[in-house]
């Protein structure tokens, strides 16, 4: 039984002829829609190879607030298990640490230099020495200079004694310019002044070896020279205020059948260490 265009035929009562032609009517109907549907799938391909920027940009278009509901919902579980808003939380905290601990270094500077400060007003008000604090912002260690930011505009002047809050010799102003000066300190190898031992009567000349390291040297050989004596200054030099501290006596060298002996002197201003000093106003 065939049905077509509605009616039912039955071809074994068709004549042999009619049933050959309807058989190949039906064959050449199938190939026309084969063709049909071949043409409209090559038809959509090629319309998806040539609108595929388009197509994915639409999906995109479609499929953006799903993706967006996705990664809220990440950040939401993430955050549930100690992510993303904990990680923002310790870089904030982190932050805060670093500008705690600049605050600290601020005021432990603020804290050293106002007692700096107080030291200088304490010899000002006894009228020992009249000082000007120079901040040390350079250091030539070879060849024993310090730059210290103080100049002209502050009173100094060439040859002017350098000093510590302790009272312990640095060295003298050896150049001078606007908003800063260089500071030749005791162990510079050009550096002598007279000095003596504190509590005897023993005088002697301190150079400075370089690195450092001082000498204490002219000596004369009898005097009762020993470890552990206190060098300060004299003012037989006329260089520094009298009794201004230089070092400790660290060994005593006797040479030969001369008429002096030395010793090894060590300071008491080192120079890699130290901050701040202070111009004496003489």
């Amino acid at each position: 039984m065939y049905h077509l265009a509605g009616s039912s035929v039955k071809l074994s009562c068709l004549p042999g002829g009619v049933r050959i032609r309807y058989n190949m009517a039906m064959r050449k109907l199938l190939s026309r829609r084969r063709l049909v549907v071949g043409i409209v799938v090559v038809f959509f391909v090629l319309a998806l190879n040539v609108f595929a920027t388009e197509a994915r940009g639409f999906m995109v278009q479609v499929s953006s607030p799903f993706q967006a509901a996705l990664w809220d919902s990440g950040n939401s579980i993430s955050t549930f298990f100690g992510g993303g808003a904990l990680q923002r939380d310790n870089q904030r905290l982190r932050e805060e640490n670093l500008l705690l601990q600049s605050q600290i270094v601020s005021l432990q500077d603020t804290a050293e230099e106002n007692e700096e400060l107080r030291k200088v007003l304490q010899f000002e008000l006894t009228g020992e020495f009249p000082l000007v604090m120079g901040e040390i912002i350079g250091k030539t260690l070879a060849d024993g200079i310090i730059t210290i930011k103080a100049g002209e505009e502050k009173g100094l002047r060439k040859g002017m004694p350098v000093i510590t809050s302790g009272k312990g010799v640095v060295g003298r102003v050896h150049e001078v310019f606007q908003g800063y000066s260089r500071i030749q300190v005791l162990s510079a190898e050009e550096s002598k002044f007279e000095a003596k031992v504190a509590g005897k009567e023993i005088s002697g000349v301190v150079a400075g070896q370089g690195d450092g390291k001082i000498i204490f040297d002219f000596v004369p050989r009898d005097a009762d020279l020993a470890q552990g004596d206190l060098v300060v200054t004299s003012q037989l030099g006329n260089i520094f205020p009298e009794n201004l501290l230089v070092g400790e006596v660290a060994e005593v060298i006797k040479t030969g059948a001369g008429p002096f002996q030395k010793a090894v002197v060590k300071p008491f201003f080192h120079t890699k260490t130290a901050d701040v000093v202070f111009v004496v106003l003489l």
